[in-house]
């Protein structure tokens, strides 16, 4: 079964038996949407998080007041203010779109976008969330709360866990191929994907699809460390892609992710009571070792495409590095790295946010 396969990279450990897949979809199938109580209990472990969050709502009153709102909870999302800017684009039918943008290390960036309009959308709002979003939330209760607030419908939820050490891809494809991943009678399809060069085929790392977001579900498990630039890296992320096709998302799948990746598939449940036991790694963690492997990849380039024109130039500076510094440098994130640093920047001290001029 897939605990032994998966225990035995968690030191021999044995699996417990699997997790009871109790789903409270009950909160957003039906009933009045309520508050929740700032602080109310989370009933499980964060292991795994949430990397992407889509959803809609029908607005209660005039554009304005809607944004207006929005602007409030996102108020109790995130630590750092938030400002609006127009996009002048629509996106999935909505004739146009706001950027929920952050001030961090000296420039702008997008963690979310707002868009409304148009007559396919059935005069609905929809709020997306990308990864970088994802990452900066500091109170998911305050998003499940805005959910229910809202009468939400989620339209899409990725649940990822991370593993840094110890497990391969390899035995997640053996568990399928030994039929695992069996859902309802049915095995998902499957799609393999490797990327490098002569010397090494599997430099830029593997990835293993199981399913297809088209019918809602899909399990994409890829080898993270490798994709950044490190070929000797561990780190994989398994991910689980719900679409709300011939299906609903609960509400409470943001701050209880962790369930619903674990009964996504039988073969996850063992995954995640061996690693409850034994493995606990942190989000910070994750965001510190790709923050490491990401800067050593930049700083490989820098020197390959620069080092010697900044030999030079420190040779015609008479060795003055504070004068190379002001010279060369250039405030702001290099896309590669913004997320982890939007991340980082919550436990830090920062610059005060500013205010987009109109």
């Amino acid at each position: 079964m897939g605990g032994s396969v998966l225990s035995a990279a968690v030191e021999g450990r044995a699996a417990p038996p699997a997790a009871k897949r109790g789903r409270s979809a009950e909160a957003a199938a039906g009933g009045s949407p309520r508050t929740v109580i700032r602080g109310e209990s989370v009933r499980s472990q964060r292991l795994a998080i949430i990397d992407w969050l889509r959803f809609s709502f029908l607005p209660s009153g005039t554009t304005t007041e809607t944004l207006d709102l929005l602007k409030r909870y996102f108020a109790l999302w995130f630590p750092l203010p938030v400002n609006f800017v127009p996009a002048q684009k629509g996106m999935f039918g909505y004739k146009t779109s706001y950027d929920v943008m952050i001030w961090k290390d000296a420039e702008f960036m997008r963690v979310a976008v707002v868009a409304l309009g148009g007559t396919s959308t059935g005069n609905t709002m929809m709020v997306d969330m990308s990864g970088r979003g994802c990452a900066l939330v500091s109170d998911w209760q305050a998003v499940y709360a805005t959910l229910q607030d809202l009468d939400a419908r989620i339209t899409r939820a990725d649940t990822a866990l991370d593993l840094l050490e110890g497990f391969t891809l390899e035995q997640f494809d053996d568990l399928y191929r030994a039929g695992e991943f069996n859902c309802g009678g049915r095995i998902p399809s499957r799609r393999y994907f490797e990327g490098g060069h002569m010397d090494d085929l599997h430099a830029n790392g593997r990835t293993l699809y199981l399913g297809k977001k088209a019918n809602g579900k899909e399990l994409c498990i890829y080898e993270k460390g490798k994709q950044l630039g490190d070929s000797s890296s561990e780190w994989l992320r398994i991910e689980i892609r719900f679409g709300n096709k011939d299906r609903t998302i609960p509400h409470d799948i943001v701050i209880d992710p962790t369930t619903y990746f674990a009964g996504a598939f039988i073969a996850l449940e063992d995954l995640v009571e061996c690693i409850k036991t034994k493995i606990k790694t942190d989000q910070k963690d994750v965001l510190t070792e790709e923050r490491a492997i990401v800067l050593k990849r930049l700083t490989h380039y820098l020197v390959a495409a620069y080092g010697k024109t900044i030999y030079q130039l420190a040779h015609e500076l008479g060795m003055d590095y504070k004068a190379l510094y002001d010279l060369l440098h250039v405030p702001g994130v290099p896309h590669r790295l913004e997320k982890s640093v939007v991340a980082d920047g919550v436990n830090r001290v920062h610059e005060p946010a500013r205010t987009m001029e109109k």
